[in-house]
């Protein structure tokens, strides 16, 4: 059957949309192509700006989205097939369905702007890149958040990476997509070049202050800690061996400190180190473990769960040279692993599941005592929610940020990868280094400047040792104000929009 020319248009614009939005899926790690974002920035915000009909223009975002999303996040299926056993066609079936629920956002972003906003350049320099990172923040919450592969992060390396301490990375969003959205208005504009000029002088001044992000000493050492990290490269399957051969597994690397005569202050396990909650450990194992701290003068931090009136809660526990504990329990749950959104227990049930009706932790929740610094911990997927994470200096200023995770539910390499940038932006934000400590990679030590100093190859049993360098200094503007300033920016830029589009339409009536 021969298309029409209208329809083959179509087809065409679909397939140039789609292909720009595996192009932003490929430059997050591991891949790690920065300037394939501008590009497929560049190429769809200037397709949604030189097209007129708002269906066409939410088309093009839908197939956009999805395209960035089934390709960036297509790791999800391994869980579903390899722990879940779901067939393998649903599980296709199923992260195409989750793909296409998370391109709603950039659609509802495209939509908005093409209705709103008429004129091309309006849209292309100030509309869709407000309403896209606007759009981004909402899917950072809506229905508790998944902010993965937020453009941002692919700019961890580079030089708007600088915004981040100001804005946050939604702040290096609005700054990556604005530019893109001015590049194609000079495009656009190119006979007039005194409109063409203001476009390049917001570039300019832009990359000006991610510049000056970059220059400016946001905190200063206090001193340094020794510690080794311990990546075990445990199955998630955790009835797969009895509770007596994990907890030897895990002594292991305890009693390799010792034989070792290590120098080290400290040793951190990753997240899902031990199956049950502390207070389920047998009575020796405990005493091992705490007899181990006071004979080392070391202190231990490792993941197990906590038991509080017969409820679980996902938690790191950390024991210093006195044996003392402390503790931080979970508060940003994962949807379908640690609680069950409404109507979805079957969905669970088939998946098999465990531990997946879990207690949030509180909101305010004290920093620990790490080796006589200040630490700030949080557990794998709350990775993502920088501004909860910041919320620990309302406690006490934190020296260093440490992350537990446990990424071999989703396959050996792009996960821990794109998850090890998301850190890198969370030191960038506060100015803290952070030790990233994951069962099967990547493991890594990041500083202060979210450069990453030393690492773990991806699926290997191995330990590293490091020195972290402890910070301190007066927090920055992200700590002190969270995302909301490039949320209000964004704001801002959407007003200016309608006034823009409002005075056209006066000027055009009279």
């Amino acid at each position: 059957m021969l298309l029409s020319p209208t329809q083959k248009y179509y087809l065409y614009r679909l397939g140039v949309s789609f292909a720009s939005g595996v192009s932003l899926a490929s430059a997050f790690a591991p891949a790690n192509e920065p300037l394939f974002a501008f590009a497929a920035l560049i190429v769809i915000i200037y397709l949604a700006g030189i097209t007129e009909r708002v269906s066409h223009v939410a088309l093009w975002g839908l197939a956009f989205g999805f395209g960035w999303f089934v390709s960036g996040i297509n790791w999800v299926y391994f869980s579903m097939y390899h722990y879940g056993y779901m067939p393998l066609e649903w599980t296709y079936v199923t992260t195409c369905v989750f793909s296409l629920a998370l391109a709603l956002f950039p659609t509802a972003a495209f939509a908005l702007s093409a209705k709103c906003f008429p004129n091309p350049v309006v849209r292309m320099g100030l509309g869709l890149p407000a309403a896209f990172t606007f759009f981004e923040w909402l899917r950072s919450w809506v229905l508790t958040g998944f902010p993965w592969l937020n453009p941002a992060y692919s700019m961890v390396d580079w030089p708007l990476s600088g915004l981040a301490p100001f804005l946050g990375s939604f702040g290096v969003l609005l700054g990556m997509v604005w530019i893109a959205g001015l590049l194609c208005a000079i495009w656009h504009l190119r006979t007039q070049w005194v409109y063409a000029a203001a476009c390049a002088i917001t570039i300019f001044s832009v990359l000006l202050l991610s510049m000056a992000g970059k220059q400016i000493v946001w905190s200063e050492p206090v001193g340094e800690i020794s510690v080794r990290l311990v990546q075990p490269n445990l199955e998630p399957r955790l009835l797969q061996q009895s509770v007596r051969e994990r907890f030897d597994e895990i002594y292991f690397y305890l009693d390799n400190v010792t034989v070792e005569k290590a120098k080290i202050d400290a040793v951190i396990l990753p997240e899902s180190a031990y199956p049950l909650a502390w207070q389920q450990f047998p009575q020796d194992e405990r005493d091992r473990l705490i007899d181990w701290v006071k004979n080392e003068k070391k202190t231990l931090l490792f993941n197990a769960f906590w038991l509080n009136d017969n409820r679980f809660s996902n938690a790191a526990i950390a024991l210093d040279p006195q044996g003392t504990l402390s503790l931080y329990q979970k508060r940003h749950l994962v949807p379908f692993g640690e609680f069950v959104p409404w109507g979805f227990r079957w969905f669970i049930d088939s998946m098999r599941i465990p531990m997946t009706d879990l207690e949030t932790g509180a909101n305010s929740q004290l920093t620990m005592n790490f080796a006589g610094y200040t630490a700030a911990v949080n557990l794998c997927y709350e990775n993502l929610f920088g501004n909860e994470w910041v919320e620990a200096w309302n406690n006490a200023e934190p020296n260093v940020l440490i992350n537990l995770s446990n990424l071999k539910w989703f396959g050996p390499v792009k996960a821990a990868s794109q998850h090890l940038q998301i850190s890198q932006m969370r030191a960038l934000e506060t100015a803290r280094p952070i030790l990233s400590v994951t069962n099967s990679g990547e493991t890594a030590l990041i500083d202060a400047h979210g450069k990453i100093v030393k690492r773990l190859a991806t699926d290997i049993d191995a330990t590293m040792d490091v020195t972290v360098t402890a910070m301190k200094g007066e927090a920055t503007p992200f700590v002190k104000y969270g995302n909301w300033p490039a949320v209000i920016l964004s704001i801002l830029m959407l007003l200016g929009a309608f006034i823009c589009t409002f005075a056209e339409k006066r000027r055009q009536k009279g």
